[in-house]
């Protein structure tokens, strides 16, 4: 592939330099872990300080998300061209500056009297647009850190944490907001960013300075992103199926909980059982991604991983069965797949796209992807409200999820090409 020799850092191509580019990794890896577990506990707190301080109604709360999660939406390719024209070691070190600086100016407000709403709102901002431009940066700059050879593994190990801290980070911030408050609570989410910037700062393999050719335009360098996705048969397939999976998922995360509830009458303690069950089994995915990827080849990886996103379409069946161990089966399945797919992925892009590409590719498929996620709850929302008001509420949400997983496995098909399946 293009990318496989261009993208080895300047003194990792030896064994030295590889020893090195792994050790900072470690770095980078140890403050990414604190960092994604403060993004989750902000997750958290953010909406609950604004239910609970400032009363906020349901859309309120819808929006303080949609402006922490949507600025992908709109800004990832313009931020992949940027990305693409500067070293991106020091703009992820603003990054979390900014962050940590907007998640730290809550408590102070809050200590002067200052504090509202449309201050959440601020916050939520600037938050989602440094996550984007942080994002874009480190799937661009890890391939100069680690160097293809370590690179899968690399992203698998990134998956794990991102994986833990999505149990962890609403863990922390409940118990931050019960025992200290809030705005406490956001204060040790600033404090997490300096751990963040510490692993960066740490690193000592040199960066490589962006590509010196002549500048096109902010539109052509684009459109130069959007082609190369495109006309990369594998990065488009797989690129779709995320997408399709992402819309598909979300679609499922939307209804399963109405599921429970309404259709089966599980508890809140049981359901809790069922949603931990699944982040186990990601982690355990992740672990595992690299063995798997070796035994069964990258290509039949990615097939099976994405067809497991599919099982959702036997959801009628917790209907007839035990709901738990059924539901349990699917939870599990799908979950141990999603780190597989997630990592196996990005590892692609990121050894078949050379580095003066790779912010603008990268940022491409994640807009795409993103994007995806607002259509998936919302169109899950309405489709399980007219298919249990036309069927009944337990087939209505028997069928949305059915439906939705085939929306999350639909990308398999797309896989099918034996440029995809010949995958090594």
């Amino acid at each position: 592939m293009p990318g496989r020799t261009g993208l080895t850092a300047e003194g990792v191509g030896d064994a030295e330099g590889q020893r090195t580019g792994r050790r900072d990794f470690r770095w980078y890896w140890a403050g990414q872990s604190v960092s994604v577990v403060g993004d989750q506990v902000a997750a958290f707190v953010l909406p609950t300080i604004a239910i609970t301080a400032f009363g906020a109604s349901s859309l309120e709360v819808g929006v303080l998300n949609m402006l922490n999660t949507g600025a992908y939406s709109l800004l990832g390719l313009f931020v992949g061209v940027l990305m693409d024209r500067r070293r991106r070691r020091p703009v992820l070190v603003a990054s979390d500056v900014v962050r940590g600086l907007a998640f730290g100016a809550v408590p102070l407000l809050t200590l002067s009297g200052d504090s509202h709403l449309g201050m959440l709102y601020a916050v939520a901002v600037v938050a989602g647009v440094c996550a984007v431009f942080f994002n874009v940066a480190s799937q661009s700059h890890l391939p100069t850190l680690v160097g293809p050879g370590f690179l899968g593994t690399a992203n698998a190990r990134m998956e794990i944490s991102n994986t833990l801290a999505l149990v962890l980070g609403p863990a922390l911030g409940g118990w931050l907001v019960q025992w200290w408050g809030g705005p406490t609570a956001l204060a040790v989410n600033a404090l997490s960013f300096c751990f963040s910037v510490a692993g960066i700062l740490l690193i000592r393999t040199p960066e490589p300075p962006p590509d010196a050719k002549s500048r096109n335009s902010l539109w052509q360098d684009l459109r130069e992103g959007v082609r190369v996705l495109w006309h990369h048969e594998v990065l488009r397939r797989t690129t779709l199926a995320s997408a399709a999976r992402n819309f598909g998922n979300t679609a499922v995360n939307t209804v399963l909980l109405l599921f429970a509830y309404r259709a089966l009458g599980l508890s809140a303690g049981v359901a809790g059982i069922l949603f931990a069950s699944g982040t186990v089994a990601a982690v355990l995915g992740a672990w595992l991604t690299v063995p798997m990827r070796r035994r069964a080849g990258t290509g039949w990886a990615l097939l099976g991983a994405n067809a497991a996103a599919a099982v959702w379409v036997f959801a009628p069946l917790a209907l007839v069965l035990p709901p738990l161990p059924t539901l349990l089966v699917m939870r599990v399945v799908s979950s141990f797949s999603l780190p597989l797919w997630n990592s196996t992925v990005v590892t692609l892009r990121q050894e078949a796209v050379p580095a003066g590409l790779l912010g603008r590719v990268s940022a491409t498929a994640g807009t795409l992807n993103f994007s995806a996620i607002p259509f998936g709850a919302l169109l899950g929302g309405l489709a399980a409200e007219g298919l249990s008001a036309a069927l009944g509420t337990r087939d209505g949400l028997a069928l949305t999820l059915t439906v939705s997983g085939l929306a999350a496995g639909s990308g398999t098909l797309a896989l099918l090409r034996r440029t995809v399946r010949s995958l090594p």
